[in-house]
């Protein structure tokens, strides 16, 4: 198992321990119980945003998933942790594990977020400069 994959493995494990949802009905699409359709949410939100996996490549995690479902789940969550302090402070409580269990070093996710703003500038000076 490589690196990407324990981490994977490790935020699904975190999803489920917040949730008190199982594993097999998240990734299997087995049952619609609350807390599977939150760990799931939260695990497909986190896939999406953090470890940069597209819509269409959620297939390898999910059985029976489509890319409109994973868009759905990704707007749905970034929703109700804008609007619901429960789940912003779930999410939270995820973020802070999942630095913990980093395996890329301090400050990987600083890093990365820094250099997303720094590719966002040249995009947008690259714009300026071939109007």
């Amino acid at each position: 198992m490589n690196t990407r994959d324990r981490i994977i493995s490790h935020a699904l494990d975190v999803c489920c321990d917040i949730h008190n949802a199982k594993k097999d009905f998240i990734l299997n699409n087995k049952n619609r119980y609350s807390s599977t359709i939150k760990a799931k949410r939260m695990f497909i939100y986190y896939l999406y945003n953090y470890m940069e996996i597209k819509h269409n490549g959620m297939k390898k995690y999910f059985k029976n998933i489509n890319h409109a479902t994973s868009i759905h789940h990704v707007n749905k969550f970034g929703f109700e942790v804008e609007t619901y302090a429960e789940v912003k402070q779930n999410f939270e409580r995820f973020l802070l594990e999942m630095q913990k269990f980093n395996v890329y070093g301090a400050g990987f996710y600083e890093k990365r977020k820094e250099l997303k703003r720094l590719l966002k500038e040249i995009n947008e000076i690259k714009t300026i400069t071939n109007d």
